[in-house]
């Protein structure tokens, strides 16, 4: 084969990839799954002294916690307290590898409601009778009514909330948040 034919047709199907409607990245991952996309925090660097806010510690919560890694994770009324003072960091507790030893930690407490919500497409999870997971009834909810956590700062100075608690595993087939 002639070189620059090569090279011609390598360019073809490079532009034919790249200009197909499908892409690496999605833009709206929720809607496979019936559902909003997870939550993204383009920000996490306030507060800059003291303690988040309660908004702010729901928002970074939602942003550590919900994603898409084969299965869709959402969370939805989430309730937070943030404590009004800090403690130091504990090795023997703060078990998370990105904390920043050297920042103040806060301790959180609240509930919040947890789905897991399998790609109607896709044949993992839990098994419906039928073998498929239609679009509203994909997901499965738990209540977590006690949960305890921490607010902290990494090593770039950025917020992460992280809360966890029992909860009773609740009803499967359900729909997704939207």
């Amino acid at each position: 084969m002639r070189p620059d034919f090569m090279k011609t047709q390598t360019v073809s199907i490079l532009l034919a990839v790249l200009s197909s409607g499908n892409s690496w990245a999605q833009t709206h991952p929720g809607a496979l799954f019936g559902a909003r996309d997870p939550a993204v925090c383009s920000a996490r660097k306030a507060p800059a002294k003291g303690a988040p806010t309660v908004e702010q510690a729901k928002a970074y919560f939602r942003c550590d916690t919900e994603l898409l890694n084969g299965i869709l994770y959402l969370v939805t009324d989430v309730k937070i307290e943030v404590a009004p003072s800090a403690r130091p960091f504990n090795i023997l507790t703060d078990t998370t590898g990105i904390i920043d030893p050297k920042q103040p930690v806060y301790n959180i407490r609240g509930s919040f409601t947890k789905f897991n919500c399998m790609n109607p497409a896709a044949g993992s999870g839990w098994p419906p009778p039928d073998g498929q997971w239609p679009i509203g009834k994909n997901c499965s909810r738990t209540d977590i009514l006690n949960a305890t956590g921490m607010c902290y700062k990494d090593s770039f100075t950025d917020w992460h909330c992280v809360m966890n608690g029992l909860g009773a595993p609740g009803p499967i087939n359900q729909p997704a948040p939207r």
